[in-house]
């Protein structure tokens, strides 16, 4: 199940965007090394390095999570200028998402799974090895994840490479939500 390398995480994979933030990296030819469209997702949650039992522990856990539907506009290019990685995410995450990431981490803290560093900030990252203060405005991409998964990372000399062990299916997305619409907006 699990070797000395397993290095987990959890993300919406992002296939159905994959030819538009491959044109979106062409245009934007930024030094450093594009992701490859099939390796492209939205990050949920990094697990690190995980033994047999605690991800055996963690596959129970996400198999009782309820697992809602949502849609998010990804409108905003950044950059994590320690890690080398520029990144395309949403300027509004929508409330679903952050309460799945929320109850995600309260899940892998009791799993012993070690906590991120920083707060949650959804994320499909486009170029690594690239650092750059200056990036344009672009155009918001609509999208709505259909699965979550569990990825193992495995580390190449090309850079890292992910398998997805397990895969969950999403809720259905209904009325506003389904186009990005945060439904926490005043009235």
């Amino acid at each position: 199940m699990a070797g000395k390398d397993n290095r987990l995480f959890l993300a919406f994979p992002a296939e159905a965007l994959a030819p538009e933030l491959t044109r979106l990296q062409r245009r934007l030819a930024l030094p450093g090394r594009c992701v490859p469209p099939e390796q492209l997702h939205l990050t949920l949650h990094f697990l690190g390095q995980c033994n047999p039992k605690q991800q055996a522990s963690l596959l129970h856990q996400l198999d009782k999570l309820p697992l809602p539907g949502f849609a998010l506009v990804l409108d905003q290019l950044g950059c994590f200028s320690r890690a080398g990685v520029v990144w395309l995410g949403p300027s509004a995450p929508p409330p679903a998402l952050m309460a799945l990431a929320e109850a995600v981490e309260l899940k892998c803290r009791a799993l012993g799974l070690d906590k991120p560093h920083k707060a949650y900030r959804p994320h499909v990252t486009l170029f690594r090895h690239s650092n750059t203060d200056e990036l344009p405005t672009i155009r918001p991409f609509h999208y709505q994840p259909t699965a979550l998964c569990l990825y193992r990372s495995t580390l190449t000399e090309q850079g890292p490479v992910y398998h997805c062990l397990q895969r969950w299916p999403l809720a259905e997305v209904k009325g506003s939500e389904a186009r990005g619409e945060n439904s926490h907006r005043k009235r």
